[in-house]
């Protein structure tokens, strides 16, 4: 039989365990730096790597307790606002930390790390956005469906479908974090080996000194305090108010005609999604009509009236207007669309439709909108995604935006639309701002949509190009002596960040 532990050896073994835990951490710890190396501007690195981790835990609860927790519990409304102020300063303090990179050219020795930086800042920036669209409101839902027109463009809309809300939860949850450790813990090994990169300017005097680890770490201490004191103090003001994201049953309810003559045209194969037409690398292309593709594809008549109705006629037993529509011959139909769509565009009565057997389509498109407003024609449009989930939200978007409402109601009157900078907005107020550094590219979104042969690629292809210009700059004679030109590294190297300067100051005062 073993021995009975005793409470002082329990205590005992945890010491040493959080020992070799210190010990091995203090393995990675940089010793020494140039005196300027413990002022602020050189410890942001530090600083944004407590920032991931407060990013990671704050996600793992809202990933334990499901999604959509943070939309519907004042807890999760906290939790989420805390994660969403630690991203926020994390991507203002990258943005910073490239800037002293630049002005102090740091990329001149280390143009490894600097390309690794870079691409670190553009999978943040993804990053960030796809976390703007899981918020599942109606910012939320303009931004998938910007975006998902973004990587149709580029085209990727099969590999990367921001409606679908299941996929953009695991690039966030899962793919983009994964690559972006990779890519940090190279970043970091390299900083770590070689210590602090040194100035490049002889005239600048530095000594080295050994590092102030118990200043950076008070700083990482106040920088998180600063992050709950955010999401706690200023969460309610930016989450609130929550519009939820547009559905089939809101547009059924509030905009019955509009939601049956959209029917009509997901059947008859001319609605936007099925006419969709984007103008990609590969020329212009319908990334809803690649039928290898289960997940993406969107056979719009099948999708949002032949498979909903059979789930309405299975369940009620009634007579089946669709079957008596396509048993009449094929101008006959024609003729019924035709007369049902210029019926309900003209402010039809859903009522008197179900009632009007001389034209089975106009019935079974009133039927359906009455599915829809009692809420069981989102369920229909679930069970038919690929996965049979509510997650997967492109069936529902497509159909939004097909209506018009997304344009008008999203868009337009809560001012999401590029025209009024909507890009930058975390919620729909003026005032709640998230992605400023967006401000730019939603510019030039509104500029674009004035030229009647611009397309989303060209506005693609201009960020692009600014991306590669900033990847390659140390290799670019003439913009990689910039900072030099300029003499931005006197921002960072001067008497209030390096100690000798000072010095050298008050000598020549004497």
């Amino acid at each position: 039989m073993g021995s009975k532990q005793e409470p002082g050896e329990r205590g005992s073994k945890f010491r040493d365990i959080f020992k070799d835990l210190s010990d091995i951490f203090h393995m990675f710890y940089i010793e020494t730096v140039p005196s300027y190396g413990n002022s602020f501007w050189f410890q942001i690195g530090f600083y944004l790597l407590v920032l991931a981790i407060v990013l990671a835990v704050t996600g793992a609860i809202m990933m334990f307790f499901g999604p959509y927790w943070w939309n519907y519990s004042v807890a999760g409304m906290y939790v989420s606002q805390i994660h969403f102020w630690a991203a926020e300063i994390l991507v203002t303090l990258l943005f910073v930390h490239m800037f002293v990179n630049f002005s102090t050219k740091a990329y001149e020795k280390r143009k490894d790390m600097w390309v690794l930086g870079t691409i670190m800042l553009l999978l943040v920036l993804i990053q960030y956005a796809f976390g703007i669209g899981l918020n599942n409101n109606i910012v939320a839902q303009y931004n998938d469906k910007s975006g998902a027109g973004l990587w149709n463009a580029l085209g990727l809309g099969w590999f990367v479908n921001p409606e679908n809300f299941g996929a953009v939860l695991g690039w966030h949850a899962i793919v983009v974090p994964g690559i972006l450790m990779l890519l940090a813990g190279a970043h970091f090994m390299l900083a770590w080996r070689r210590g602090l990169s040194k100035p490049h300017r002889p005239e600048i005097r530095y000594s080295v000194v050994k590092a102030d680890h118990r200043k950076m770490f008070i700083g990482a201490g106040v920088l998180v305090v600063i992050v709950i004191a955010l999401g706690l103090i200023l969460g309610p003001l930016w989450a609130y108010p929550f519009i939820p994201a547009l559905d089939a049953q809101w547009a059924a309810q509030h905009y019955p005609d509009l939601f049956a003559a959209t029917l009509l045209q997901e059947y008859n194969y001319t609605s936007g999604t099925a006419t969709y037409q984007k103008f990609s690398i590969f020329g212009f292309i319908n990334p809803y009509s690649f039928r290898w593709d289960n997940i993406t594809y969107v056979n719009t008549r099948e999708v949002y009236v032949v498979k909903p109705y059979e789930m309405l006629i299975n369940s009620t037993d009634g007579t089946n207007y669709l079957a008596e529509f396509q048993a009449e011959p094929p101008s006959v139909q024609l003729e019924q669309l035709n007369a049902a769509y210029n019926y309900f565009s003209d402010n039809g009565s859903i009522a008197a439709a179900l009632h009007n057997t001389s034209n089975p389509i106009e019935v079974v498109a009133a039927q359906l909108t009455v599915m829809a407003q009692s809420g069981l024609y989102d369920g229909a449009l679930s069970q038919e995604t690929w996965d049979h989930s509510s997650l997967d939200q492109l069936y529902e978007i497509r159909l939004i935006a097909d209506t018009g409402l997304m344009h008008t109601i999203e868009g337009f009157k809560y001012h999401l639309h590029e025209y009024f900078m909507g890009m930058t907005k975390f919620n729909v107020e003026p005032w709640q701002i998230g992605s400023y550094w967006l401000a730019p590219y939603d510019a030039l979104e509104a500029w674009g949509d004035h030229i009647p042969w611009w397309h989303t690629l060209y506005n693609a292809s201009i960020a692009m190009v600014f991306f590669l210009i900033v990847l390659f700059l140390p290799w670019i004679p003439g913009l990689r002596n910039l900072p030099d030109y300029l003499r931005l590294y006197k921002i960072f190297w001067n008497r209030y960040t390096i100690p000798e300067m000072r010095g050298q100051e008050a000598r020549k005062g004497k």
